[in-house]
């Protein structure tokens, strides 16, 4: 198996309020299905990993790439449906907010969701602690449709886009 959760960024806004939204395959061929849920299904655990690395992945790159976010907890976090083997999935993923706690360490919370074909079969609240990691980087994910930092992608706030968190197509 790839240990590689985002195979792709498809878009990112670190302005107002910051979002990401990421795409992903598992392939047929790696080793997580094998689990109980059957040799097609993609385990829960795997979707929930996904919604933690895209929040990740929003934090990472909100904070600059100065911090590291390891998951600290799932408070809430709910699964509605199911994906197969080789199914495109999104993931998106918001920041609901950052505290800083003590030097150099902060606590995030997102809140993610997994897409298939536009209708959400996951969705999570999750929790990171924040550390200060010297050389870490956000390296070897292909980013498509990704504006250069400083520059704002269309949001919420403007006309004519649409407001919900569905995967863009």
């Amino acid at each position: 198996m790839r240990y590689r959760f985002v195979d792709e960024i498809v878009s990112l806004a670190l302005d107002g309020a910051p979002r990401i939204e990421v795409a992903k395959r598992f392939d047929p061929g790696d080793d997580v299905f094998g689990w109980p849920e059957g040799p097609e299904r993609v385990p829960d655990s795997m979707l929930l990993e996904l919604m933690a690395m895209t929040g990740g992945q929003l934090i990472f790159r909100h904070l600059g790439g100065t911090r590291l976010p390891l998951l600290l907890k799932v408070p809430e976090c709910r699964f509605d449906g199911a994906a197969s083997a080789g199914d495109r999935l999104s993931a998106v993923a918001t920041l609901r907010g950052l505290v800083p706690v003590a030097d150099g360490t902060s606590v995030g919370e997102a809140d993610a969701e997994v897409y298939l074909e536009r209708v959400p079969i996951a969705r999570a609240r999750l929790m990171f602690v924040c550390v200060e990691t010297p050389g870490v980087e956000a390296s070897g994910i292909e980013q498509s449709s990704v504006e250069p930092p400083g520059l704002e992608l269309p949001g919420d706030d403007q006309p004519g886009v649409d407001s919900t968190r569905e995967p863009s197509a």
